[in-house]
């Protein structure tokens, strides 16, 4: 008797990990096909390759997966051109997060240079 609950003890050592791996695997595989989808729709879209980031973070059992669609500083326009086509693609389970530039990053832009010696 003692034999057979240290083999399911050992049994289930191997086995939980291995079967919490292949759930996680399984929800990154589901993610990056929502990436690939997103991304092309976004090119037909915008005809063409641009600066607009699509990143995409599967859902767990605690949250929702989340798209997060940003630009640099003076491209938000791609943004607005393109979230009605993301959010008619999100599956149910996903939300669409749309990021803003650092207002910090603007005001490196505006100042002058200084002088080199």
């Amino acid at each position: 008797m003692e034999a057979v609950l240290a083999l399911l003890f050992v049994a289930a050592l191997t086995a939980v990990p291995l079967g919490v791996l292949a759930v996680r695997d399984r929800r990154y595989q589901a993610a990056e096909i929502i990436a690939a989808d997103i991304r092309a729709a976004v090119r037909r879209r915008l005809h063409g390759e641009s600066l607009l980031s699509v990143q995409v973070t599967p859902a767990t059992f605690r949250r929702p997966g989340r798209v997060v669609l940003s630009t640099p500083s003076g491209y938000e326009y791609l943004t607005e051109a393109v979230w009605s086509t993301v959010a008619s693609r999100l599956p149910s389970g996903y939300e669409l997060v749309v990021t803003r530039p650092h207002a910090a990053a603007d005001d490196r832009t505006d100042r002058a240079l200084p002088r080199a010696a």
